[in-house]
Parts: structure tokens; sequence; C-alpha cells
């Protein structure tokens, strides 16, 4: 797991602001696996094939074409009205992570999450 002190200061600001401090070293380490702390990072499939159309599998589980931005990958197809540029910006990926994370937890980040050990 990694820790709140090692991430990037722009991103620690957001989750410490965001986040129970419970929770700061497993936002911190989800973060780090999603994008490496990469505040640009973004795995688009969503533009060769579509939000939300079947690709396939990874472990068994279903995958769909998705366009996730930054810190925290957040899957823009999710949210068809925003300007999804602005996921590039800690603040706005952070809270909108945040976001998430209090209807579904971690398992919004299945994949990372089940190898952090924080759902099972």
């Amino acid at each position: 797991m990694s820790s709140i002190d090692d991430c990037p200061a722009e991103l620690r600001v957001c989750i410490q602001e965001f986040w129970p401090e419970s929770e700061w070293n497993n936002a911190a380490s989800v973060a780090q696996r999603e994008s490496g702390w990469d505040a640009f990072a973004k795995n688009d499939t969503a533009t060769r094939y579509g939000c939300g159309t079947p690709i396939g599998t990874v472990d068994g589980v279903p995958v769909v074409a998705e366009r996730s931005i930054g810190y925290f990958q957040v899957n823009s197809c999710n949210y068809p009205g925003w300007e999804w540029e602005r996921l590039y910006n800690a603040r706005h990926n952070a809270g909108t992570a945040h976001m998430i994370w209090t209807t579904q937890g971690w398992r919004a980040w299945f994949f990372s999450a089940r190898v952090l050990g924080l759902i099972a």
C-alpha cells in the first residue's frame, strides 16, 4: 500500500479534503494503482468502440469501453454531460472519485481495490 505522504502534493491536499483520515492511505493507494499518480493518465477505449460497449473480460470479469481520466481514472462515460477534460484537474478528479466512493465504496475501482485488499 502507498502512503498519503508519498503522493503528489496536489493529490494529497485533495484526498485530505474529501476523505476521512481513516481512508487517506487507501485513496492514495487506489490512485497510485489506477494512474501511477499521473494527473494526465488516460485510458480511452471509448473513442474506438463507444462508451459502454463490451470489449472483453479480465479475470472473468466483463469489461466495457471507457474513457477513464486522471489520478483516480474516473470514467467520463458515466458523465456524458460533462467536459471530460476537466477530470485532469486534481480537485475535480478527487472530488468526483469521492462522490463515487460515497455510494460504491472502493468496489468502483474493482481491480485495484481487490489487489490492495480493500474488497474481497
